[in-house]
């Protein structure tokens, strides 16, 4: 999969970003160990995916980027690492962070390049749930008590792309032709980059082994407590018997200090909640502090893909079974939950109203009903809802379009957003947002930002929530909160534990 001169010049002559690409054999390569030798600052990534048990073919490990796009409400920052904000947005001035994402992605394409993984270019980052206020109209947010922005992505220049089927790695360097520079010059830059990174790769790694407590449990404190929970119950029950809404999915935060590297707490949550999406973003917020955002997300809000859009909305849950029998018989339970089916067929057809909003006409399909997925300690019921996008829709229109999550706010959506703001302490961040990718040749793939941890100068945040309906009962909503904070929260207690066996930290 190498990137060969004629190909490349051909590539330039049509689009404004061109990956260069170089295949090494690196079979003793970790994505863990990549991002070590490759992550220098803001705007680095690791993604990954295991479905099931079993690893994807693909890790990506970002590096340098051309610039930090960095937005809350009306107001967007723009840092230059190689690309000028008037570059960057081809001179316009973006009205906020979703249309800043609709520009970069109209203003730069790339080829889609038979061969090469999905992403090879393009825009890693977050959409905070706080920015649910650009797609919807609401009343006062709930106050702020975190410093993120509502929306924060880089611009990839760098990336290395962990081939686990053959491998290889394929060093990807992203080259810009706006400025009509030699094409000579263009390509022995790209060459250049893939070199350097090649020289940090085979530096010695740093060490992994270590001492470790693998039991140890972390001491959060909950901004709601289970009475304010209980309250919260109560207060949406009166919502659903006047009528207001059928469901909503309020949350409680879980909050510590902890001086875990992000990277530990990474590798520790992907081997207690191995996911379909697991990622960890290195990113600054409105300050310029660093922060980091570390997930195993069991859950897609919207995957483009070729012009076909998709979403798996996810609702029920068991624990899994002590052996198969058990197991078995926990998925037909859950099934069979008439409380569970309700809300889960309610799910479904708010995917289908969202998707209808991009979709060429008639084309909004359920291609997979109500079956069950199985992770290493929970079992949930699964559908998949795909359309035909119109020619004239985005990526980031998709994102619009089925942003925030039913599975994370409720229905109908707008009633159980306010209601949420209502009874919610503090706005949300991170949380219930969206984590993932928009490659310029068109593609998207964003995760809904569940199970994840936000970490920023000492101090992590955990949230959770819980579908309320009619017969909620606050001691098993709280319960089941408090079960899927559990994985972030002990990556972070025992990520905390590893020690150089040596005695060094």
């Amino acid at each position: 999969m190498n990137t060969d001169r004629e190909q490349f010049d051909r590539l330039i002559e049509t689009h404004r970003v061109v990956p260069v690409v170089q295949t090494f054999f690196a079979d003793g390569e970790t994505p863990v160990g990549v991002f070590h030798k490759l992550a220098a600052g803001p705007g680095a990534f690791l993604l990954e995916s295991a479905h099931q048990g079993v690893w994807n073919r693909y890790s990506f490990v970002g590096g340098d980027v051309y610039g930090l796009l960095s937005a809350t409400g009306s107001s967007v920052d723009w840092v230059d690492r190689g690309l000028s904000r008037e570059r960057a947005f081809g001179g316009a001035e973006p009205a906020d962070g979703l249309a800043a994402l609709e520009l970069l992605t109209e203003l730069w394409r790339t080829p889609s390049i038979p061969g090469l993984p999905r992403l090879a270019s393009g825009l890693v980052g977050h959409v905070g749930w706080d920015a649910v206020r650009l797609v919807e109209h609401l009343p006062d947010a709930p106050p702020r008590e975190h410093t993120l922005p509502d929306i924060a992505f880089g611009f990839v220049r760098d990336l290395v792309v962990v081939d686990h089927s053959t491998g290889d790695i394929h060093v990807i360097s992203v080259v810009l032709t706006d400025e009509g520079r030699p094409a000579d010059e263009l390509w022995s830059g790209a060459m250049q980059r893939i070199r350097d990174i090649i020289v940090r790769l085979q530096a010695p790694s740093p060490s992994t082994i270590a001492d470790v407590d693998r039991d140890a449990v972390a001491d959060a404190a909950q901004r709601t407590s289970d009475a304010e929970y209980s309250e919260t119950i109560e207060r949406s029950r009166t919502h659903i018997a006047d009528g207001d809404i059928f469901q909503v999915v309020p949350s409680i935060r879980f909050d510590l200090d902890t001086d875990a590297d992000p990277i530990d707490v990474y590798r520790v949550l992907r081997l207690l909640n191995p996911s379909p999406y697991m990622y960890l973003l290195a990113l600054e917020d409105d300050a310029g502090t660093p922060y980091h955002v570390v997930g195993a997300s069991p859950e897609a809000l919207v995957t483009v893909s070729d012009g076909t859009a998709t979403m798996h909305p996810i609702a029920g849950s068991r624990p899994r079974g002590a052996d198969a029998d058990e197991d078995r018989a926990l998925g037909e339970e859950l099934l069979a939950d008439p409380k569970e089916r309700s809300e889960h067929v309610m799910l479904v057809d708010l995917a289908r109203n969202d998707l209808s909003k991009v979709a060429e006409a008639g084309s909004v399909r359920v291609t997979e009903f109500m079956v069950i997925e199985r992770f290493r300690h929970i079992m949930h019921i699964v559908s998949s809802v795909t359309c035909r996008m119109r020619d004239d829709a985005t990526a980031v229109e998709a994102l619009r379009a089925t942003f925030p999550a039913g599975t994370l706010s409720g229905a109908p959506k707008p009633w159980a957003l306010r209601i949420i703001d209502a009874v919610e302490p503090a706005a949300r961040g991170i949380y219930g947002g969206v984590v993932g990718y928009f490659d310029f040749s068109g593609d998207a793939d964003v995760a809904i930002a569940i199970r994840t941890v936000t970490m920023s100068d000492g101090r992590a945040s955990v949230q959770s929530g819980a579908g309320l309906v009619a017969d909620s009962v606050a001691e098993t909503e709280i319960a089941e909160i408090k079960s899927k904070a559990r994985s972030p929260l002990n990556a972070l207690a025992i990520a905390a534990t590893l020690r150089d066996p040596n005695g060094a930290r």
